[in-house]
């Protein structure tokens, strides 16, 4: 339903009272979006070109506007006041106007000089535009109130007071928006140092944009076209959308904690299953008899959730399963609205072709010329020694690789158990060297704590090693790579969080095959015949492949569904807070002003 009078006047009305952004009415729009066939990150054809013409270019630059045939109505000169509130918005105690305050005091001189010094906002069409897309900015996870939402509204209804202060408020409510939108509200750099992702580049001028946009009232299109358009962001969109129904409807009942129930059994809390199952969808029948039984068609609805929230799919109402079913819908709402924004961070700039792992989800998706041609399950760092989130490209495959052990891992692992079993080296298949890679004989290990120990532990290649009979390379300063194993039975687990912080593959060998196929033409036979060497081999991929890991929490499934992963490295609340903080514009793009999408070139 639309959006009530009186939340368009209060955008602050909530789903909840300590700070949640969704409105208690759901905006007009559809909930159930087309499903995205055969892969949540696949590209049109239309977006495959246009990121394509991004990556030629190196850089997300502005949307050139359409200009009308009819001139655009006269505005008043209003040079000298609009000249005095912009000098003091140097200042930093002039940077409240008409009681709001204003984030884009840098940006705003260069926007007032595009427009000649004129009232940007006499329409009060634009106006109205403005408001509802304020509004509206709940739908991409956004808090209204980030926009002047209660004064945009109030001067919606009626033009009303100073009028260069209210042009002034009405441009950086704008200028928020096409920045929140465009690049996200968070600075991804402010959660993470590390963090390597590049950030859309401008290299046209925002001001004229934004001016040319104002001067033809043209808002609302301005607005759609700095909105992310990659099938997954839209999908998630559908899910918030989704999710806000069960949050304002009265979210879902709990299932009441007890002993485990398997399949087959009856316990009294299996009513309160099956109707918490129903509501969300993956229980779709009727009770087959007795209430109380968890019956083979509620199992497999038991099944089904515990597939889409990281669960071992045994059937078994048990304590984490119970634990994931009473999580309340606008929690889900926030682990939704996290991943929106990490889809503003990245979505612009995806590579046709790429590796992308979900640290998060623990799988690996690999896709050539924008469509997903293979995944497969892997195994990831424990929240103690987490997989650092980042991109590299990938240069080489290695066959049959040694392994030269973490320093972490000598100190903490190796030397205890080396000195207490003066065997244990030869029996893994372990080498010592000295700093330059020469090999060092036998030591007396009791000279020596793990702190103080100067060589590097080596791993031969064969079938002990760590690193089974393949990595894959992407030099990075974290030593991370994918590579083999020879332990398989981990990969069976639900939550595969077990690494030291390498990624270890389930199918490392049909990786290889796929990766050198397109690269090099090499076919699996090719592959076994370099492993059955039983000697190193590094192979040079011929054009470098770009390898992303990310952290999505959040996955809408392209057969319907949506799985939930744990935030097992605590990142989603971390980013929860600073997205339901107040707006601080990153230094590095704010003087740049805010952005949106260059027309797509066929």
């Amino acid at each position: 339903m639309p959006l009530s009078n009186q939340e368009l006047r209060n955008p602050g009305s909530r789903t909840r009272s300590s700070g949640g952004i969704i409105p208690r009415a759901i905006y007009s729009g559809t909930i159930l979006m087309q499903r995205i066939a055969d892969s949540v990150l696949r590209l049109s054809s239309i977006q495959a070109r246009s990121l394509r013409l991004v990556a030629s270019v190196a850089a997300i630059v502005l949307l050139g506007l359409p200009v009308r045939a009819q001139a655009p109505a006269t505005q008043p000169v209003v040079e000298p006041e609009i000249e005095a509130r912009l000098g003091a918005l140097s200042r930093p105690d002039g940077r409240v106007v008409a009681g709001e305050h204003i984030a884009a005091h840098d940006f705003l001189p260069k926007l007032y000089a595009a427009l000649g010094g004129k009232l940007a906002w006499s329409r009060p069409e634009s106006v109205k535009a403005l408001a509802s897309a304020v509004a509206q900015s709940w739908e991409d996870g956004l808090s209204p109130a980030d926009f002047h939402a209660d004064y945009v509204n109030a001067q919606a209804g009626s033009l009303s007071g100073n009028a260069a202060d209210r042009d002034l408020v009405l441009s950086d409510a704008l200028i928020r928006l096409l920045y929140q939108l465009y690049f996200g509200k968070v600075d991804p750099n402010g959660l993470d140092p590390n963090w390597n992702f590049g950030r859309p580049a401008l290299s046209e001028d925002p001001a004229q944009t934004i001016a040319g946009a104002l001067a033809t009232g043209d808002i609302a299109a301005l607005i759609v076209r700095a909105r992310v358009q990659h099938p997954l962001y839209i999908e998630l969109k559908a899910r918030l959308q989704q999710y806000t129904n069960f949050d304002v409807s009265g979210g879902w009942g709990s299932v009441p904690t007890g002993p485990a129930v398997k399949p087959g059994q009856k316990d009294p809390r299996i009513a309160a299953l099956r109707s918490r199952l129903k509501l969300t969808g993956e229980f779709t029948g009727q009770a087959a008899g007795e209430e109380e039984l968890l019956d083979d068609v509620l199992v497999a609805s038991l099944k089904s959730f515990q597939e889409e929230h990281g669960l071992e799919p045994d059937g078994v109402l048990g304590g984490e399963t119970v634990k994931a079913l009473n999580v309340p819908a606008h929690d889900r709402v926030d682990q939704i609205r996290v991943n929106l924004e990490r889809g503003r961070w990245l979505l612009r700039d995806l590579q046709p072709d790429m590796v992308i792992v979900n640290v998060a989800g623990t799988y690996l998706h690999l896709f050539f010329k924008g469509e997903k041609v293979w995944s497969t399950r892997v195994i990831v760092g424990k929240p103690y020694t987490k997989t650092p989130i980042f991109t590299e490209t990938m240069k080489t495959v290695v066959f049959n690789p040694d392994w030269t052990v973490p320093r972490s891992i000598v100190v903490n692992e190796i030397v205890p158990k080396a000195a207490a079993d003066p065997g244990y080296l030869a029996a893994n298949a372990y080498y010592l060297t000295d700093s330059a890679g020469r090999p060092v004989g036998p030591i007396d290990w009791s000279a020596y704590t793990g702190a103080s120990f100067p060589y590097r532990v080596v791993q031969r290649p064969g079938p002990k090693n760590a690193l089974g009979l393949v990595k894959f390379l992407f030099p990075n300063k974290y030593s991370v790579y994918l590579h083999d194993t020879p332990g398989r039975q981990l990969f069976a687990k639900a939550g595969r969080n077990f690494s030291h912080g390498c990624i270890r593959v389930e199918d490392p060998m049909k990786l290889a095959e796929l990766i050198l196929g397109n690269r090099l033409g090499w076919d699996r036979a090719k592959v076994d015949a370099a492993v059955a060497t039983g000697k190193m081999q590094s192979v040079a991929l011929t054009s470098p492949l770009p390898v992303l890991l990310l952290y999505w929490t959040v996955d809408p499934s392209p057969v319907g569904g949506t799985a939930f992963y744990k935030d097992v490295y605590g990142r989603d609340a971390r980013l929860l807070k600073a997205l339901d903080a107040g707006f601080r514009p990153a230094s590095n793009v704010a003087r740049a002003g805010p952005a949106v999408a260059k027309p797509k070139t066929q």
